[in-house]
């Protein structure tokens, strides 16, 4: 039994030693930009402030240690400040860990608040319209060289082959162009300029393969050979005309007639 009470007694003993031994109950923490200082504002309720008091303050900026600071009493016995010279910026996030010499710690944070340094500005993606006109103006080049050909470039040799060459490159310019349309509706605002854009281009895209077709069956068609030119080169020219007016619908589409 003596030897019970003597284990009791020193366990009340060492309960009482915890209960005594606590870290500070408050801490906050302010930054002066006029002096360049951070305050440490601490609670820390004591008896005796040489034998129970903060020992040891860590202030970190953005994750590293910028001071650490060792002490053996605290000013006084309830509340006091502490002041560190600290060269901080907007956006730098500071944090401060106080801990007592018998138990415990504390920790406190602040964002330094104002205007962060912006990351540089993505790079603006060029808009698809911009691509389908290019591809479409290159088209219509080739295309109008090529209905040119027959007509002024008979003196060249070779001016056929020329002339299917260049037909054929526009073509594919102009369908690659034509079908940006239909592979996303963000070429231009859903206005009216540009639904008729859309719809003189399906008819462009009509009067294209009319025309390669006729170019290809003309040489099969043996007595309306002569027949199937003559459409073919009208084909021709309602696309080149379709081409312009489709070019300043396209333009106004975007806004910039």
């Amino acid at each position: 039994m003596r030897m019970f009470g003597i284990l009791t007694l020193i366990l009340l003993v060492s309960l009482g030693g915890v209960a005594a031994a606590h870290p500070p109950s408050r801490m906050q923490l302010t930054y002066q930009e006029q002096t360049g200082e951070l305050e440490v504002d601490i609670s820390h309720d004591v008896a005796d402030p040489t034998t129970h008091f903060v020992q040891a303050i860590v202030i970190r900026k953005n994750g590293v240690v910028l001071s650490e600071e060792m002490y053996t009493s605290q000013p006084s016995g309830d509340r006091f400040t502490y002041r560190y010279p600290v060269v901080l910026s907007p956006g730098d996030e500071v944090t401060a860990g106080a801990d007592c010499n018998l138990f415990g710690t504390i920790t406190a944070r602040i964002m330094i608040p104002g205007t962060t340094v912006a990351p540089p500005p993505a790079p603006v993606a060029t808009p698809l319209w911009v691509y389908h006109a290019l591809l479409l103006v290159t088209g219509f080049a080739f295309i109008i060289i090529a209905g040119l050909l027959p007509v002024y470039g008979k003196r060249i040799a070779g001016w056929y082959r020329l002339h299917v060459g260049t037909a054929i490159v526009g073509s594919i310019f102009a369908l690659t162009a034509i079908g940006l349309v239909f592979r996303t509706s963000s070429l231009a605002p859903g206005t009216s300029v540009f639904s008729i854009h859309v719809l003189l281009g399906l008819l462009l895209l009509i009067t294209l393969l009319a025309a390669l077709v006729l170019a290809l069956v003309r040489n099969l068609a043996g007595a309306r050979k002569a027949a199937l030119r003559k459409v073919h080169i009208r084909a021709g020219r309602i696309f080149i005309v379709l081409v312009v007016v489709n070019i300043l619908l396209g333009l106004a589409a975007v806004g910039l007639i």
